[in-house]
C-alpha cells in the first residue's frame, strides 16, 4: 500500500486532475483495510475531506460508501478543495506507514548476537 500511496501523492500534485482519477484514488483508499481497518474509521475521513455525513446503515458496506462518495464527487463542482485535502491525507498516511516500517524493520545482526 505504501507504493500506491506514493503514486496517489504524485498524481495529486498536478495542477489539474480529472475527476475519474480522484474517484479512483478515493475508491482504493476506502476499500483498503490497511488504511481503514474498520468501516467506522471511514466516517471521520469523509467528514474531514468531503464534509459528508451519511446514516450509520451505510457504513456496514464499503461498496455502498464508495458508490455514494463517487456520486458526490461527480456532482461536485469544486475539485481543488477535495484534491488539496486528499493530498494532505495521503501525505500523512505515507509518514505513518514509513514510521511503522522503520519500527518493524528487524536488524539482520540480531540473530547473530
Amino acid at each position: 500500500m505504501y507504493t500506491d500511496l506514493i503514486l496517489f501523492r504524485n498524481e495529486l500534485k498536478n495542477k489539474t486532475i480529472p475527476k475519474y482519477k480522484i474517484i479512483g484514488i478515493v475508491s482504493q483508499l476506502l476499500l483498503s483495510r490497511k488504511i481503514f481497518p474498520a468501516n467506522i474509521d471511514i466516517e471521520k475521513f469523509l467528514k474531514d475531506i468531503f464534509e459528508l455525513e451519511f446514516k450509520t446503515y451505510l457504513f456496514r458496506s464499503r461498496t455502498l460508501i464508495v458508490a455514494r462518495v463517487t456520486r458526490e464527487i461527480l456532482a461536485s463542482e469544486n475539485d481543488n478543495v477535495y484534491k488539496n485535502k486528499l493530498y494532505n491525507f495521503v501525505q500523512e498516511k505515507i509518514e505513518i506507514l514509513k514510521e511503522e516500517e522503520a519500527r518493524n524493520e528487524k536488524n539482520e545482526f540480531d540473530g547473530w548476537i
